[in-house]
């Protein structure tokens, strides 16, 4: 319906490739705003003589992280359920320890139907802003930091990465030869030996077609 407030959700997962969805969070008060913080990664190399800058080269995407500060009330103005227990609900599925995988769930944030983040929990920092006469906090703010965390097969396919640091297996077609097939992965024939001593193979010109080739990683 047009106009309906969508709120934020945070749903935990053992396997997300597989959705095994084992709890989710709906939050009591959407937060005002998110932080998303991506890097990209690159090496350094010294610069020549006579050069005063350096030359970088993009060895890939680098971590990204995600930060959300969540506000907890139990005053009664907005909820009368204790804080505790509502902050239990969101340690229990983002915090604690899922003993089917030996490690923390992972997390995936929604605002509505909108995706926003996957990843894990790597820092949880709450701040009671409120304490009653016996010492229960009454109102706090809790600030998740999650490091987003994806199948390696998921990410190689998003980034349809075919450089040649990286370990390929391809299927061998019609009229494929050994030095014709890592041109194509290497940019260069020359690595030829090399894959046949990794595949084992006895000639590098007569393949098989519908046999698989690796072709490891040259850096």
């Amino acid at each position: 319906m047009a106009g309906k407030l969508a709120k934020m959700k945070i749903v935990a997962f053992s396997d997300p490739d597989y959705f095994d969805q084992v709890g989710s969070y709906d939050v009591l008060v959407n937060p005002e705003n998110v932080k998303d913080k991506k890097e990209q990664e690159y090496t350094n190399s010294n610069p020549t003589n006579g050069s005063s800058a350096q030359t970088v080269k993009y060895k890939g995407a680098g971590e990204s992280h995600f930060d959300v500060k969540l506000f907890f009330d139990g005053t009664g103005i907005i909820s009368k359920e204790p804080v505790e227990s509502q902050v239990k609900k969101i340690k229990d599925i983002a915090y604690s320890y899922n003993g089917k995988i030996h490690e923390p769930n992972y997390i995936k944030v929604y605002w509505g139907t909108q995706f926003l983040f996957q990843g894990r929990l790597t820092k949880w920092d709450i701040d009671h802003t409120m304490i009653d006469l016996d010492g229960s906090p009454k109102r706090s703010e809790l600030t998740l930091t999650l490091v987003a965390s994806e199948s390696a097969q998921k990410k190689a396919l998003e980034e349809r990465r075919t450089s040649s640091d990286l370990t390929h297996l391809r299927m061998v077609h019609d009229g494929d030869t050994l030095p014709l097939m890592c041109h194509r992965i290497y940019g260069d024939s020359k690595y030829y030996i090399r894959v046949a001593k990794e595949n084992n193979l006895s000639s590098v010109s007569k393949l098989t077609p519908g046999d698989m080739i690796s072709f490891p990683a040259v850096i």
